[in-house]
């Protein structure tokens, strides 16, 4: 793939458009966080980061798959079939939201014991995790239909809105984390009943009840929980442990020096949300010589993303490092030492992204959810062991650790289920 090839490849403008609402998404709300830093003490910090957390595994349990199992059929059924499956899928939504609220209400108070988020909180999550789920989806097929930028128009209208009350709330009124915590919920749901209306308006909910869908989407939707739990699991357990054994403060400082990491995540997420159709497209040619023509083009792109991630988990880590220091209030200086890990631990998820979409247009999932929770199960181990013998650095450590292994074993398996050549062929730029 020459040069002028390269630039003039819809994957390109569609990334670019991608990276440019991402990296508003991302960077309104993370260069918030110095302001944020002189009007919330590290263990305020630390109650949201694990409000977030518990809104990350509730979320898990009330969307099942549904966005992802709707992403996977989208290309396969008229508009008409998928209406109708977005409509069982909002349907799985709904009911899994009661349950799940009815298990919250009665064990609300264990629930606080790791958290220390009090029960009406608790049930605002789960409120929040459904309405994100509507956005999700609705998301999902303006994604799919390479409609980069109301994908972006839409994230980006959120973010402002979600700053803006946090502001507000934090600054202003000095309401502490609740004040942040308020902005988040307000703005999740008016953008999630808005997603219904537009899925509505643009004929995308068929009210039409079958069972037979239903079981489908649980299918595929089901075998994933394990696969999306390992992700909290990687990303929740070390707060909830910290929190534990050492303090809200700590977790406070943690989830801080982990914010960095954002600035590798939120491109590696652009990037992604634009290659995802278009793999999907290249995989689904009939013709054997253009798949292997395609197939060869999706490796180089690859390895160009790989050597990409290297590069940039170099300068991200100096530079993230310069803005703690220079912007963040002096409570917060030794989140430095978490920087390093939680960007080597984002660039490694980078490069899962890149494999792991083959497992996904392969429906193989049950695999995959042996491999990722295998790796969570993995850090929630190293994380105790580190965390309870040499401290909070010790969650830091595990989870880049596992991010590595968990990297080179989903690479393995996308190998296995949809054979690439990746170790039979040297690739070579034309």
């Amino acid at each position: 793939m020459n040069l002028d090839k390269f630039l003039k490849h819809p994957l390109l403008k569609s990334s670019i458009i991608y990276t440019v609402s991402d990296a508003i998404n991302s960077a309104v709300p993370f260069f918030i966080l110095p302001v944020l830093s002189f009007y919330l003490v590290p263990a305020d910090y630390g109650i949201v980061a694990n409000f977030n957390i518990l809104l990350s595994i509730i979320s898990i349990f009330i969307v099942v798959g549904v966005d992802s199992a709707i992403s996977a059929s989208y290309f396969k059924l008229s508009h008409q079939e998928l209406s109708k499956y977005i409509f069982n899928g909002i349907v799985i939504i709904i009911v899994s939201t009661i349950i799940i609220s009815l298990l919250v209400f009665l064990f609300n108070k264990t629930i606080y014991s790791f958290v220390r988020i009090p029960l009406s909180y608790q049930l605002a999550t789960i409120f929040m995790a459904m309405t994100m789920a509507f956005a999700n989806v609705n998301l999902s097929l303006w994604r799919l239909e390479e409609k980069a930028f109301k994908f972006g128009a839409y994230q980006i209208s959120q973010t402002f809105l979600n700053t803006g009350l946090s502001l507000l709330l934090v600054v202003v009124y000095q309401l502490g984390w609740i004040g942040r915590v308020n902005g988040m919920i307000i703005t999740s749901i008016s953008f999630g009943l808005l997603s219904l209306i537009i899925l509505y308006r643009r004929g995308f909910i068929n009210f039409k009840y079958n069972l037979q869908l239903i079981s489908g989407i649980l299918a595929f939707g089901l075998p994933l929980i394990p696969h999306m739990l390992s992700f909290w699991l990687r990303s929740g357990v070390d707060r909830i442990l910290i929190t534990k054994y050492i303090g809200e403060s700590a977790t406070g400082l943690y989830a801080t020096g982990f914010q960095f990491g954002i600035l590798i995540s939120f491109l590696t997420g652009a990037f992604n949300n634009a290659f995802v159709p278009y793999m999907y497209k290249l995989l689904s040619e009939k013709d054997e010589k253009k798949l292997a023509k395609n197939k060869e083009n999706l490796k180089k792109l690859i390895m160009i993303g790989v050597g990409l991630l290297v590069f940039l988990c170099i300068l991200f880590t100096f530079v993230s490092k310069i803005i703690l220091v220079n912007f963040f209030s002096e409570r917060y200086t030794s989140a430095s030492q978490f920087i390093f890990w939680a960007v080597l631990a984002q660039t490694f998820q980078g490069m899962y992204l890149f494999f792991v979409n083959y497992i996904f247009f392969m429906k193989k999932t049950k695999g995959l959810a042996t491999i990722t929770f295998s790796c969570a199960m993995l850090q929630i181990i190293l994380s105790y062991i580190f965390v309870r013998t040499i401290g909070a650095i010790g969650a830091a450590y595990a989870t880049a650790i596992v991010s590595f292994i968990n990297f080179v074993i989903v690479a393995w398996y996308s190998n296995k289920v949809f054979p690439m050549g990746w170790f039979n062929k040297k690739i070579m730029f034309k």
